[in-house]
């Protein structure tokens, strides 16, 4: 089983982010999402499906890469 992994997520955008050199609050702009998503995202909280398959779009990745196996 698969599940969804929010830190790969988080990493492939804080890298994203840092190549262009944008600020967390201009990548939220660009893509469409409230700062919170992206908070939310780094700290495990909720967060809405589409907007997580926005925020992999803009990163370039499908979001199956953001995922991790587990036991369960």
């Amino acid at each position: 089983m698969r599940r969804f992994d929010p830190p790969a997520l988080y990493a492939a955008l804080d890298s994203e982010r840092s190549s262009r050199g944008l600020t967390w609050s201009q990548v939220a702009a660009e893509v469409g999402v409230s700062l919170g998503t992206i908070r939310r995202l780094r700290e495990y909280g909720r967060f809405e499906a589409d907007g997580i398959l926005t925020l992999a779009r803009w990163v370039g990745r499908p979001v199956e890469e953001s995922t991790r196996e587990t036991s369960c």
